[in-house]
């Protein structure tokens, strides 16, 4: 087996473990405390992150690790599928790394700032720091909305990827996209990453494109 596309499917693996968590540290910590997405009354983020820091510290750890997994993903994704799309991969990969700079950005701050300014109670510049984090978010999702998008419709027309992951692909895509105006789809989005996360990950490891 390639040695990147080994490398990628375990990649490809972490990045479904790192979404799923996200799903649960939402839905099953954050959630019965009051925290319901972009529609939370910032006074209630502020009054959270302060006096329950970890749950917030554990989505940037989880940021963080996809980060990484995402560009590793597209690197071995690139090299499955350059020969029948090198411009759709060369830009996959642009892409993801645009969107992993924007999510890395993001975690950093939140890490290492937000805390701290929720424990003083500087309301005025807890929302700047979160209008700020949030426009880089939106434009992670829509950066990695381009990268499963370009995987998804190169993989179909190279066959080079399962046509049902492609269509799960191509499904992330578009509503990644569309999350930058419509920012209610990003949970559908991170719900959609653990699935082709998984499915990925499989077919890199088990159904493996020899490289001759």
């Amino acid at each position: 087996m390639n040695n990147m596309q080994r490398l990628g499917g375990y990649a490809s693996l972490l990045t479904s473990f790192a979404f799923f968590a996200i799903l649960v540290i939402d839905f099953a910590i954050l959630a019965p405390q009051g925290f319901t997405g972009p529609d939370t009354p910032l006074d209630l983020v502020m009054a959270l992150a302060a006096n329950s820091s970890v749950p917030f510290r554990l989505l940037d750890l989880m940021t963080m690790l996809f980060s990484v997994t995402l560009v590793l993903s597209a690197l071995a994704v690139r090299e499955r599928l350059s020969d029948g799309a090198p411009n759709r991969m060369r830009l996959a990969v642009i892409a993801a790394s645009i969107a992993s700079a924007l999510f890395i950005a993001v975690s950093a701050i939140d890490f290492s700032s937000t805390p701290s300014i929720a424990a003083a109670g500087d309301l005025s510049a807890f929302r700047a720091s979160t209008a700020m984090t949030d426009g880089m978010l939106n434009g992670g999702i829509f950066a990695l909305g381009w990268t499963t998008l370009l995987w998804g419709w190169a993989g179909l027309g190279t066959k080079g990827l399962p046509a049902m992951l492609c269509y799960v692909l191509l499904l992330t895509g578009i509503l990644g996209v569309l999350a930058f105006v419509i920012t209610i789809l990003g949970i559908l989005v991170v719900a959609l990453n653990v699935v082709w996360g998984f499915w990925l990950g499989y077919v890199l490891l088990m159904r493996p494109k020899l490289m001759i």
